[in-house]
Order: C-alpha cells, then structure tokens, then sequence
C-alpha cells in the first residue's frame, strides 16, 4: 500500500503544494515529526538540542505515535508532544490540520510515504524532509537531503539540518530520567543487565541465540554476578521462561513491568549491559552505561551505540545482506542467523573489561 498508493499520492500532492524558497532567519516554533520506534527517538534528541541553541527562543513540537512515545516524553528539550493515533487516522489527522501554522517543519522519517503525508496535513511555512533512492517520498518538502545507507543515522539526521547552511555540534542524545527512579539494587551485589530481545522486522534474526545466553549467565553468575532481564510487555513470557531455565536468586527479570524511564534508572545504576541491537542499546549509552553489543545483520557503522564505552562484537563469518532500514528483504544460510557465530567466550572477555575498570575500545569481528 505505500508504494503502489502511497508514491503517486504524495507526487500529487506535491504538485499541488507551491514550494517556499526562503525559510525566515529566525523561527519561533518548529514541529518535528517522528513516529519511528524508541532508538531513533533517542538519536532525535541529539538534533534537538542542537535546534535549541540555534534558536534560543524556538518552541518545539513533536509528533509521535504509540510506538515511541514512551522515550518522547522524556526528551527534555521537547516543549510540547501530539501522539499520532494510528487506531484513529482520520481523528490524528484532522487534529494535525487545526494546528496553527508553524514556521519549520522537520520530518525525520526515511522510507515511509506515511510520514510525508502527515507531514504535508500540517502547516508549516517551511518543510524540510529526506531524498532516498526509488522511495519518491520527497515531493512535498521544500528542502531535501539524502539519506545516506553508508552514514549513521544520527549523521542523517544532523544532515537534515545541515541542509538549511547551519552548522553543528555533534551533540550527544540525552534522555530524563528522574531522580525519583534511583537506587533500585543492592549496593553489596554486583549486577549486569542482560537485554536479549530486538523488535521490527527480522527481529529473530537480530537475536543472540537463547543456548548462548544460558551459557554466559552461567558463567557471570560464577563469577558472582546476578542477572536482570530487560524488555517490553511483549517480551515478559520470554524472560520469565529464561529466568526458570536459569533458576536460583541470580536472575530475574523486569521485562514489561517497569516503564522506560526506570529500565533507563536501571541500566544506568548497574552501569553495564549486554545487548543485541535495538532501541535500549541506544538507551543505554545515554545512561553512560558500558555496554557490549551484538550486533547481527546490522552494521555497526550505521546503527552502533553512541558512545565510547562499548565494545561492539559482530559475526564471525561475513553478512552479504546487512539491514539498513531494517524491512529489507534478508536471507541467512545459518538457521540462527549470523549473529549465532558470536562466541560466548567473546563476550565474557568484554564483560570481564568491565570488572576491571578497562576503557573500552569499539571492537568487531568481520564485518
């Protein structure tokens, strides 16, 4: 439906909509759209920092939806949030269009055509958006970039407002989490976050076998280790299996029962996490957290934590298929994925860098 209805909708609509030329020096409100899932909301932050100390005074609003609005509400530098429906199309977008104009409007949205209308039902005197390759979403906006497969999002998205001659910081993502959500554990064990479950498509693909995550509790809780599992509702069946498999007061779990603010509070008081490639890893590294993550048919390069502290471990045999936007079509010849080749040893050497206090070094095996 987005490509055979989406692709001439938004070409119309484009044609109908008289390009601006000229964006005014100084914008008093902005609206950025982002219904993408948790990880790419807490890149956005970054470039929303930046938006604030090119313009002081701007008030910003983002659109979100039910998919990552649990880590939009906890962007500090968001001033004011509208959750798109997706159970009520015609009610979010009727709301959108009652909306008085805007000045600027940045959609962050790389391949949906959804986006691009919902960007076109608000007004906004200025609209900038991405190019990509045979998705012929960019029609409506007055200024376009290319997103790039080659860069890390968080550059895509710094390029976007780049596109209008501003230059930047290079900020870090930041995430709020209150003081309130602290001291969940106890000062005299020593704890590592285990956060086993990724999400979108190909999700199992981009998931660390459950055996080799047997394997190393096991070996951490040897060592004295004791075990949290991370995850969302949708994982808590999971992690409840995992936590009887391992049996004992060494693992338990926290996956859907804690919101993302206090699996943030969490991972940032434990301070070390092992995970594959999803939205916490990003989390993570906000939380200042060392973090080892395996990564599968996702490259480093393009999706990796944004930090300094982390070693980032990736198959031992080499991905022809890496995801970029993640619903591309992916075939793997190993019935567990790439990310199977993975050693248990590998990762317990990186843990065992956190015990000792060693800086961590980004890391991989092939690429």
């Amino acid at each position: 439906m987005d490509k055979y209805i989406g692709i001439p909708l938004i070409f119309m609509l484009g044609l109908f909509r008289k390009k601006k030329k000229e964006l005014q020096r100084n914008p008093q409100n902005i609206v950025i759209v982002m219904i993408a899932a948790i990880g790419d909301t807490i890149l956005l932050s970054a470039i929303i920092k930046e938006l604030k100390l090119l313009f002081p005074n701007v008030a910003i609003t983002l659109v979100c939806s039910k998919g990552n609005i649990q880590a939009a509400k906890n962007l500090p530098q968001v001033d004011h949030m509208i959750k798109f429906d997706m159970a009520n199309v015609l009610g979010s977008f009727f709301l959108l269009r009652k909306l008085p104009e805007y000045d600027l409007l940045f959609d962050f949205g790389t391949w949906a055509k959804f986006n691009a209308f919902i960007s076109f039902v608000i007004k906004a005197n200025f609209k900038v958006g991405f190019k990509r390759k045979s998705m012929y979403r960019h029609y409506i906006y007055d200024c376009i970039t290319e997103h790039i497969d080659e860069l890390h999002e968080i550059e895509n998205y710094r390029n976007l407002v780049r596109a209008l001659g501003h230059r930047l910081l290079s900020l870090d993502p930041e995430f709020k989490v209150s003081s309130e959500n602290s001291q969940w554990l106890n000062p005299k064990r020593k704890y590592v976050v285990f956060h086993m479950f990724a999400s979108g498509s190909h999700k199992m693909k981009k998931e660390w076998p459950k055996k080799l995550w047997f394997e190393l509790a096991q070996r951490l809780m040897e060592e004295g280790y004791t075990i949290i599992l991370t995850g969302g509702k949708e994982d808590k069946e999971q992690a409840e299996a995992f936590v009887q498999l391992i049996g004992g007061f060494q693992c338990f779990s926290l996956a859907g029962k804690v919101s993302l603010e206090e699996t943030a509070a969490v991972i940032k008081e434990v301070g070390a996490i092992i995970t594959v490639n999803t939205g916490v890893m990003h989390l993570a590294a906000v939380m200042d957290a060392y973090i080892v993550a395996l990564h599968g048919p996702t490259s480093p390069e393009r999706w990796g934590p944004v930090t300094k502290k982390s070693v980032i471990l990736t198959p031992n045999i080499k991905c022809d298929q890496l995801l970029s936007l993640g619903f591309e079509k992916h075939q793997c010849v190993l019935e567990d994925g790439c990310i199977s080749t993975i050693q248990v040893d590998d990762v317990f050497e990186a843990m065992k860098k956190v015990e000792i206090g060693e800086h961590f070094v980004k890391t991989s095996s092939i690429l």
